[in-house]
């Protein structure tokens, strides 16, 4: 019989291959779907009369069903399993997006932005909690953070291929950004049918797992589960007032009222750098952000993990975040604002690894899987705050450097929270 080193190789590279490329394939769709609508205000807005104003709301109350029905959506995968419940969410926001293609006005648009939220919900959250069943503390936050590769993937991806889609597809006289929803929304679908058999519930159904490795899987994950078995048995009352959770949740609705914002009003802050840019232009132009991105996040996670650190791992990428904005509000120069994009964007990503590493340190169980949920839904209560914000900032004398500033404050005060922040480094190596 082999070592258990070698039996953990062995195990954690099978589970890696197996769940980490399709799990990624999903996100980046669900991650194009939702910043999709950044392009096409390219081009929507103006066919639609929608002001900055209007154009903040609709990326405000994306995230009410989202804030709602996170934490209902988790208990429900962790009642009826990741498969079948996941499948659901990916079709449905998949459909959604493609009714974006029938919409005539403002209110039609309002409308389905509101049911792209609920079918959403629960989406993320329910990725984090899944990994838990197969991924040993330990390794989360590498392991998050290729999954989170979905984010510069998705930019990289759906820059360029949204914009080339707006002004290049225009078939039986509709407009680019109509076509833009309906081919992006259908991969959704396909993507949500193969769900149904791609993913797998736990290790004990996994049937590429050999019987020494599942053992092992099942004996590591147990040992850590122990640890934490004093949230296992939490009633609902009991996790709602954890105060760990709402520290986690605060800091992730600070950073996230940027990012969430900065999603969709890149690509109209970026093509204001140039009056010559084209949707095409723009889209290149933030392929590159991506591209960095790729390098840098994994790499950030792998370091986390390494060094079994999480806090400084967490806070270091919010103060980038924050440098970039500002570098965007300040020079005129386009190399310069160039890269406070890039800076902003890869601050933005590299600390989604360590950060969501925190929380199943101390949680298991239903307690995991409501308090990511908790988590998560600050999120987007973030991304309705801050969009809403920043809409009626564009419309003010203050404009873009009103809103690239506010963005900027929020990061800084996430990350002034996050160091301060009394975490228990000896809980993540007892854990493991």
């Amino acid at each position: 019989m082999k070592n258990l080193t070698d039996i953990e190789i062995r195990t954690m590279r099978k589970i890696k291959w197996k769940i980490i490329p399709f799990c990624l394939a999903l996100y980046i769709i669900n991650y194009m779907d939702r910043i999709c609508i950044g392009f096409g205000a390219l081009d929507m807005n103006g066919e639609l009369g929608i002001s900055n104003t209007a154009f903040g709301l609709l990326s405000s109350v994306f995230f009410i069903g989202y804030f709602l029905l996170e934490v209902p959506s988790n208990m429900c995968m962790h009642k009826f399993g990741a498969r079948k419940w996941m499948a659901r969410i990916i079709i449905s926001w998949g459909l959604v997006t493609m009714g974006m293609f029938f919409a005539q006005n403002y209110s039609h648009v309002l409308t389905l932005r509101i049911f792209l939220g609920i079918a959403e919900a629960g989406f993320f959250p329910g990725m984090i909690y899944y990994f838990t069943y197969w991924f040993p503390a330990k390794d989360r936050a590498s392991i998050i953070g290729l999954f989170m590769l979905a984010v510069p993937f998705g930019n990289f991806i759906a820059a360029p291929v949204s914009t080339l889609i707006m002004d290049n597809i225009h078939w039986f006289n509709q407009s680019g950004w109509r076509w833009m929803f309906m081919i992006e929304g259908s991969l959704a679908v396909i993507l949500g049918i193969l769900a149904l058999f791609m993913l797998i519930d736990a290790p004990a159904k996994a049937k590429w797992l050999d019987e020494d490795e599942r053992k092992w899987l099942t004996a590591k994950l147990a040992k850590e589960d122990e640890f934490k078995k004093d949230t296992a048995s939490f009633t609902l009352k009991q996790i709602f007032s954890y105060a760990k959770i709402w520290q986690l949740g605060l800091i992730y609705f600070c950073i996230q009222t940027t990012t969430q914002s900065v999603n969709y009003w890149m690509p109209t802050i970026v093509k204001s750098f140039s009056t010559g840019w084209s949707n095409s232009t723009v889209g290149a132009v933030l392929m590159l952000p991506g591209i960095i991105s790729l390098i840098v996040m994994p790499f950030w996670g792998m370091h986390s993990d390494k060094r079994r650190e999480r806090k400084w791992h967490a806070a270091i990428p919010m103060i980038m975040s924050s440098v970039g904005l500002m570098m965007i509000a300040l020079f005129d120069s386009i190399p310069l604002r160039l890269t406070g994009v890039v800076l902003n964007a890869v601050g933005n990503v590299a600390f989604y690894g360590p950060f969501w590493a925190l929380p199943s340190i101390y949680l298991s169980g239903r307690a995991a899987a409501v308090g990511l949920a908790i988590i998560n839904s600050l999120s987007s209560a973030g991304g309705f705050v801050g969009n809403g914000i920043i809409g009626v900032i564009k419309d003010t004398s203050a404009g873009t450097f009103g809103v690239l500033s506010f963005q900027a404050v929020c990061c800084l005060v996430a990350f002034l929270v996050t160091i301060s922040l009394n975490l228990k480094d000896k809980a993540l190596s007892d854990s493991e």
